[in-house]
């Protein structure tokens, strides 16, 4: 059997992260990120890849017209996306609204990474597109159905005015007040 020592040293996990940072790093940016996530022991840090200027980037709805930074890292002690993105925040002196704090396992990131794997193909270079002609349910067909629809809801409407009025149901066994006679 093994040692505690020996147990806990095999079990070492670390936690990953990605972060995104939008809009203009300042000098240095990169090693005061570094330095500031030393209190979480990083073990693995990386500047994956700057993104060219956009006009609402996918993470920053808020923000127009600016570049993000992406950085992979790795830690050994756990922490919580809210609490580096408000510690980094802090520390770093960027506002709460141009980070971004992910766990690359999270349903967001795996359903971005599944879109950039499948190629994308325009189906305005297809000659057929297959299937039947929609030239019927657009235009002025479509204009002259949606007027004979109309027709004939008036005319079933025309008969009564929408209310049904029905005799009143009353049954002998049920005459006797349940209050008191």
């Amino acid at each position: 059997m093994k040692d505690l020592k020996k147990y806990i040293a095999e079990s070492k996990k670390t936690y990953s992260w990605k972060i995104g940072v939008a809009g203009d790093l300042p000098e240095g940016f990169e090693d005061i990120l570094k330095t500031s996530l030393e209190k979480f022991q990083v073990n693995n840090f990386k500047k994956t890849k700057t993104t060219p200027i956009q006009e609402s980037p996918l993470e920053f709805p808020n923000i127009s017209n600016s570049t993000v930074t992406y950085f992979e890292v790795e830690l050994s002690y756990p922490t919580t996306d809210f609490v580096l993105k408000e510690y980094l925040g802090t520390v770093c002196r960027v506002p709460a609204s141009h980070i971004v704090v992910r766990n690359p396992n999270s349903p967001l990131e795996l359903d971005t990474k599944e879109n950039e794997s499948t190629e994308y193909e325009s189906l305005l270079t297809k000659e057929d597109m297959g299937g039947e002609s929609a030239q019927k349910s657009v235009g002025n067909n479509r204009v002259m159905d949606l007027l004979k629809e109309l027709e004939t809801a008036k005319k079933e409407r025309a008969g009564n005015d929408g209310f049904k009025v029905e005799a009143a149901k009353t049954e002998p066994n049920n005459n006797k007040s349940t209050i008191g006679s």
